[in-house]
């Protein structure tokens, strides 16, 4: 793995913990409180859609690098 990539993965991190962050300051406030089990399904599906669009995109940029996406016929 290049640095500059591993850089944009520690950032991509820093950001999600600073909303999560953000977000608990933002419902205290409001007097909204929300238990263990709901952090954690608020997180396993944000990690979980992240990991879709991510498996979608691969298979997709894959597709096109290996010719899937090409016409085998022009003509017709």
């Amino acid at each position: 793995m290049s640095l500059r990539l591993i850089l944009w993965i520690g950032g991509a991190f820093a950001a999600l913990a600073l909303l999560l962050w953000g977000i608990t300051l933002l419902w205290g406030s409001l007097g909204i409180g929300m238990s263990g089990h709901g952090w954690f399904a608020y997180i396993l599906g944000g990690v979980l859609t992240l990991a879709l669009s991510m498996g979608l995109f691969l298979l997709t940029f894959h597709s096109a690098r290996h010719g899937h996406d090409d016409i085998d016929d022009p003509g017709t």
